[in-house]
C-alpha cells in the first residue's frame, strides 16, 4: 500500500510541474474603428497614371446584408493585370517566442457576386478565391524583376494557397440566396512557429483571375491560437 501511495503521489507531482499550453484569442468586430488592420494589394503592374486604373478602394463601412447595422472592413478594385490579390492584415502580438500554433481563423464575407456568372478572364464568383492565413513577417509589397508589385510572403497564386495561406472559399454566393449581398461565415486552421517576439501576421483577402471589379466586406474576425 506504501508503494502505490508513493506511486500515486509522484504522478501528482509530476503533473503539477507540466505547464498548461497557452491559448490566446483575438476578436474584431469594428464597430469603432479598424481595429489597426492594415490593406494590402499585390500582383499588379505600375498603370503610370498614379495606380488610378486600378480604382483601389478600402475602409471601414456598413456591411451592407439585410438591416444589418454592423460596420466592416470594406475594399474594392479592378483587376487590370488579371493576377490581383487584395486585403488586409494585422500583427497578432502576445504568444510565447519561438513556439508552435494552431491557429483557427474565422470571420464573415460579405459578397453579392452569383454562382454561375461569367466574366472576363474567369467568373466573378468562381475566379475570385478566397484565402486567409498567417505569416511570421509583415505583409509588404516588392518590386519583382518584371515590374510587378508581389507580396513578400507565399500566398500561392489565384486557387492555388500555401502551407500558411489557404484557399478556403470563393465568391460565389450559395445558391437560392436573396438578392444583393450575402454574409458568408468562412474559416480555416494554419499551424505557424511563432518569431521571437511572440507575434504573427494574419491576412485575409482574395486572388483573382476575373478581370473585373470586386468588392466585398470583413466582419467579426476571430483568431483562436492554442500552442501545440
Amino acid at each position: 500500500m506504501k508503494k502505490i501511495l508513493t506511486v500515486l503521489s509522484l504522478a501528482l507531482i509530476l503533473n503539477g510541474c507540466v505547464s498548461p499550453k497557452d491559448k490566446k484569442e483575438w476578436m474584431f468586430d469594428f464597430n469603432q474603428d479598424l481595429e489597426g488592420f492594415e490593406e494590402i494589394f499585390a500582383d499588379y503592374h505600375d498603370d503610370g497614371n498614379d495606380l488610378e486604373t486600378y480604382e483601389m478602394t478600402f475602409g471601414r463601412e456598413l456591411v451592407p446584408v439585410g438591416t444589418n447595422t454592423s460596420q466592416g472592413l470594406f475594399i474594392s478594385a479592378q483587376n487590370r493585370s488579371d493576377d490581383l490579390f487584395m486585403g488586409y492584415f494585422k500583427k497578432l502580438t502576445g504568444l510565447k517566442s519561438s513556439l508552435t500554433y494552431k491557429l483557427k481563423i474565422t470571420f464573415k464575407l460579405a459578397t453579392n457576386e452569383d454562382a454561375g456568372s461569367i466574366g472576363v478572364g474567369g467568373s466573378p464568383a468562381e475566379s475570385v478565391y478566397v484565402k486567409a492565413g498567417v505569416a511570421n513577417q509583415k505583409p509588404e509589397i516588392e518590386l519583382d524583376d518584371q515590374k510587378v508589385y508581389r507580396l513578400n510572403i507565399d500566398k500561392g497564386n489565384q486557387s492555388e494557397g500555401s502551407d500558411l495561406v489557404k484557399v478556403i472559399s470563393n465568391m460565389a454566393k450559395p445558391d437560392g440566396s436573396a438578392a444583393g449581398y450575402i454574409i458568408k461565415e468562412l474559416s480555416v486552421e494554419v499551424e505557424i512557429t511563432t518569431s521571437a517576439d511572440g507575434s504573427v501576421y494574419l491576412l485575409i483577402g482574395t486572388d483573382s483571375a476575373f478581370e473585373g471589379l470586386t468588392r466585398y466586406y470583413l466582419d467579426d474576425i476571430k483568431v483562436v491560437a492554442t500552442q501545440k
